[in-house]
């Protein structure tokens, strides 16, 4: 079984998530996962969109505190590569193709899970369920 990527789908929703004083669903399932035994990893294109995120936050000091504890917590952290990008440019002619591209950032994404043969765990169904595959799990609101 290939590692799984945590995967959000843009950086205010889930630097909100962090702000909830319960644990958000994503914060459970991200949990159990790493209790479960699965390597939980985010991909460096997801860390761009967290900082930026951050960083056009009038938030923006306690959103990095944030992000800096995130990081340094048990998830790894996945260099995006010239590999990921031949990947990606597959998906990308693949998708343009049947005329249903997806956002750039969601595609460098895909390109780079289905290279490692990974899981994608999303918010953001709709764009990577155009990806052929590619598997994802589905953590927008609980079951």
């Amino acid at each position: 079984m290939g590692q799984r990527f945590y995967r959000v789908v843009e950086s205010p929703r889930f630097l909100e998530r962090l702000e909830v004083a319960e644990p958000s669903f994503v914060a459970i399932l991200l949990e159990q996962a790493l209790k479960g035994g699965a390597g939980v990893a985010v991909s460096a294109v997801v860390a761009f969109e967290l900082w930026y995120g951050a960083a056009k936050n009038s938030r923006r000091q306690a959103n990095r505190q944030r992000l800096e504890t995130f990081f340094a917590g048990p998830l790894g952290l996945v260099p995006f590569d010239d590999e990921d990008s031949r990947a990606a440019d597959e998906v990308r002619a693949a998708l343009e193709s049947t005329g249903t591209p997806i956002g750039a950032y969601d595609l460098l994404i895909a390109g780079q899970v289905l290279r490692y043969d990974a899981t994608l765990v999303t918010v953001n169904a709709t764009e990577f369920s155009r990806v052929s595959e590619l598997r994802w799990e589905d953590w927008a609101s609980p079951i």
